[in-house]
């Protein structure tokens, strides 16, 4: 079988964006005896998944990686915007492996205006890989993101 021509204009237009998801379902009703308060539990952040996913706009192909929390000891000299932006490094490497810059010379991810879609982790990473490109949408217009109707399904 011959080899695929690849077209060298072609481009991949992705909507990524991050999603958590509770692991335990929030209550929405309760029952409770007449004259006694019924006692409800709290739904906490901890009992969630957090994961980061890239949606291909004509595919629907979607790339995906896991968010791990850092353990305790390290949360001291790990900020909540550092271990983001490393996880969301790692995202952007798993993105150019599965669109590799052979096949596609140029990927254009659209992400929101998050502070961990900078700094000095992802400049490295969008080095190794410069067929990697982000596109920033405009501050609070959560309806541009076409992976957010991916999420609620």
């Amino acid at each position: 079988m011959p080899a695929k021509k690849v077209d060298v204009g072609a481009r991949v237009l992705l909507s990524q964006d991050a999603a958590r998801f509770a692991l335990i379902p929030p209550l929405r009703a309760t029952l409770g005896g007449k004259g006694h308060r019924p006692l409800v539990g709290n739904v906490d952040c901890h009992a969630s998944l957090s994961l980061y996913g890239a949606l291909h706009f004509v595919t629907g192909h979607v790339t995906t990686r896991l968010v791990e929390r850092p353990r305790k000891t390290r949360t001291a000299t790990m900020s909540k915007r550092r271990y983001l932006q490393e996880a969301f490094a790692k995202h952007l490497r798993d993105i150019a492996r599965a669109y590799p810059a052979t096949h596609h010379p140029r990927i254009v991810l659209v992400v929101d205006n998050a502070s961990w879609h900078q700094g000095k982790a992802l400049d490295e990473v969008l080095k190794v890989f410069p067929h990697l490109e982000l596109y920033p949408l405009p501050s609070s217009s959560p309806q541009l993101q076409v992976i957010e109707r991916f999420w609620k399904v």
